[in-house]
């Protein structure tokens, strides 16, 4: 294991490497196992210890899926005649604290509850001790498997990254598109397409469990919807590499 001094000493020369694309990592997942910009960051490369990389196979993946998803939740929601909240003037919640904005509320709230869910019907072994959930899955169930890695990684990063999104929000210009509470928003929403996308391949192999998941699904898309109502121009936003 390297001292802090060795680990210190390594920054500037790792920084000096060709082909590093500049702030890469200030707007991604951390998730760096299923990234396919490794060898241009920064941060990765001060990390690793020899690690491999999984790619971005499953983004392609989910992409379908989400698609898909959209569809049927579009169509659940126009025959039940549910409808979505909306926050009639965004503006109102500027300068109140991110704990305590209705959207950041909504967020963790769901998320405790998909994990107290999770925890309750437990799809698989559960053991957090391993480097994977859920491992007799894998191959038994790869789209299981696959579709319960990326809720558990992603259930709690939705709420806190809309939280850094809304800490900023106070000096927030909407024509401003590369504000950095746009950029925190807009790996939000793509979380939460991710995890919208997860929850419909994981309903295909829970059946049991449908209505359940479609209400995540539905509130999902709801608190995607808000969202979008408070960072407008979130979708916009450039990241480093991601997006250009």
């Amino acid at each position: 294991m390297k001292t802090i001094r060795q680990s210190n000493d390594r920054i500037p020369k790792l920084a000096r490497q060709k082909g590093l694309i500049e702030g890469i990592y200030n707007y991604c997942d951390l998730w760096c196992e299923r990234c396919s910009f490794t060898s241009k960051c920064l941060i990765y490369s001060f990390r690793k210890d020899g690690a491999e990389t999984r790619g971005s196979g499953l983004w392609h993946y989910l992409d379908n899926v989400y698609d898909s998803a959209m569809s049927m939740i579009n169509d659940i929601m126009r025959k039940t005649k549910i409808r979505q909240e909306s926050f009639k003037d965004p503006d109102q919640f500027r300068k109140c604290d991110p704990k305590d904005h209705p959207l950041y509320i909504k967020a963790y709230d769901l998320s405790s509850g998909m994990l107290a869910w999770l925890d309750y019907y437990r799809p698989g072994e559960l053991i957090f001790e391993e480097k994977e959930l859920y491992p007799e899955l894998k191959d038994s169930n790869p789209m299981l498997y696959d579709a319960l890695q990326v809720i558990y990684f992603y259930v709690f990063f939705i709420s806190i990254k809309l939280y850094r999104a809304l800490s900023d929000i106070n000096g927030f210009d909407n024509d401003e598109m590369q504000a950095d509470a746009n950029g925190s928003a807009k790996i939000a929403l793509i979380a939460i397409d991710r995890m919208m996308a997860a929850w419909s391949a994981a309903m295909e192999n829970m059946k049991e469990h449908e209505d359940d998941i479609l209400k995540f699904l539905t509130d999902l898309a709801e608190i995607r919807s808000l969202t979008e109502d408070t960072f407008p121009t979130a979708r916009d936003f450039i990241r480093s590499g991601f997006d250009e």
